[in-house]
Order: structure tokens, then sequence, then C-alpha cells
């Protein structure tokens, strides 16, 4: 199994480094499970505390220890632009460059056929992501509306046109389902709260460029610190702060925590002091 782990660390290009560095300071004590050294680009986290990285177009399972267990890849129909892990069983992969969807199931295999989204007439999305009711959630940038589509790729529920700063790219918005709620982040101006029927609820003016959710709280990921803020009244508990480079995306699962920097992947263990 070892021998199976490291080759595929060395297929896809995500060689991992002994796991004694220390790139952080912060209210918590920090146990670096492992690095991998190379650039991904983007990473997820589920509910069963598994962990995905993409990189060079395929993506890779990984349990707790950072031990691969399962990949996908398909080239030839583009690189993977966006995942959404939020059903461990039900894994979102967006790809850009031919405007297609697809779900993956627990073992990474394709668990439906590929949803093109062109043939919805969704030319321009901005956000996608998984809906737990089955089916995903799309911001159409074309109509600016937050949408609902189920498994039948039929819209069950459509915002009132939203609204989003011009000149925008797809890959700046970050969508997500948490709960009975839907969080749009418009990065470095507010994130955008809505119920499951994309009725707009409230504006949170947290100005991030990148945001996650773990359980009622949600995971602030600045350039050179990771929060957690759980409402207006309470401060934002800080988690790690980089001593080096900048921090692009991050995951929390309990307390294991992806990071995602410019040259490498971080998996730690958090504790307090």
């Amino acid at each position: 199994m070892t021998l199976f782990i490291s080759l595929l660390e060395i297929f896809f290009g995500l060689s991992a480094e002994p796991a004694n560095s220390n790139f952080f300071s912060s209210l918590q004590e920090t146990d670096t499970i492992k690095v991998w050294t190379k650039a991904a680009e983007t990473i997820a986290a589920d509910q069963l505390g598994q962990f995905y990285l993409v990189n060079n177009g395929s993506l890779v399972k990984y349990d707790s220890r950072g031990d691969s267990a399962y990949s996908w890849s398909e080239p030839k129909t583009g690189a993977i632009t966006r995942i959404d892990a939020g059903d461990p069983m039900r894994i979102l992969v967006y790809q850009k460059d031919f405007n297609l969807l697809r779900f993956l199931n627990n073992r990474l295999a394709p668990s439906s056929g590929v949803i093109r989204l062109d043939d919805l007439g969704i030319t321009v999305p901005l956000a996608v992501a998984s809906s737990r009711q089955g089916g995903f959630w799309v911001v159409d940038g074309t109509s600016f509306r937050l949408r609902q589509i189920n498994m039948q790729l039929r819209t069950l529920v459509e915002s009132a046109p939203l609204n989003l700063p011009s000149g925008k790219g797809s890959t700046d918005y970050r969508l997500t389902e948490s709960g009975d709620q839907v969080m749009l982040l418009i990065p470095g101006k507010e994130i955008q709260v809505f119920d499951l029927f994309a009725n707009l609820l409230r504006k949170i003016p947290l100005k991030v460029p990148s945001f996650n959710v773990y359980a009622n709280q949600i995971l602030l990921v600045y350039p050179h610190r990771i929060t957690l803020w759980k409402d207006p009244v309470t401060e934002e508990e800080e988690l790690v702060r980089s001593r080096e480079g900048e921090f692009l995306e991050a995951c929390l699962y309990q307390n294991m925590m992806l990071i995602r920097m410019p040259q490498k992947v971080i998996l730690l263990r958090l504790s307090k002091k």
C-alpha cells in the first residue's frame, strides 16, 4: 500500500516532504502532518475528514493521515476548475474549458453523465456548488441570478437579479451550501447569504479573498492569517498566521486543516496552547 501511495504521488506530481517544518505562528499549536511541495489548483474537505487536492488536471482523495486513496482525471475535457465535497458521496467537479459539470462517487468514479451547462443556457457560470437535496447551485453570469438545478436539469428555484460587481471572472466568486443556507463570496467585498429558496437573507461585510464553512462557523482565509467567524458579536478566532508565503485556500475538519499556498499544500493538526 505504501508503494502504491508513493507511486500515486510521483505520478500526479504531489511529492510530500517530511512533516517536521513549522510554517506558522498562532494561538494554536500546529503539528504538520504532511506537506505537498507542488502547487495545487484547488482543495476541499468533506464531512468524513477526507481531503481533496487538484494538481495538473488530476483530483486525488486523501485520508486524515494524508495518504492517497483514489484519483480521477479526464484531460481531454479540460482542467478541473472547481470541486465541492460538501456531500462525500457526490463530489462535484467543474471544468471551465468546456463548461462541463459532473458528479463523482466516494471512490471518485463518475456517478452520472456529464452535464453540459451550455445546453442549459448557462454559458457564463460565475460560481457552482453542490446541493445536498440533489443537483447543484449556479450563479448564472448572463442573468445574474442564483439558480438551483436538479438532476433532471430542471430549475427548481431562482433568485431575483443579484447586485454583483462588474468585471469579475468566474473563478473569483465562491459558492457553498451549508445547512439551510447558501453563501456566495464576492472576494474583497462581502458574503451574501440566501435561504434554500434563493431569497437573499443578509450581507456579511467580510472582505476576504477566500472562505469556507465549518459547522456553524465561517473559515476566513486572509493572505497571511486564517480565522474562524461565528457571528457579528463574536470576535474572529485566529487559527494560524503565516511566517512565509501567502494563504490561498483552507479547509477545516474538527482539528485538521488543509491549507493551499502558491507552491505547497500543508495538512495540519491544531490544538490549543
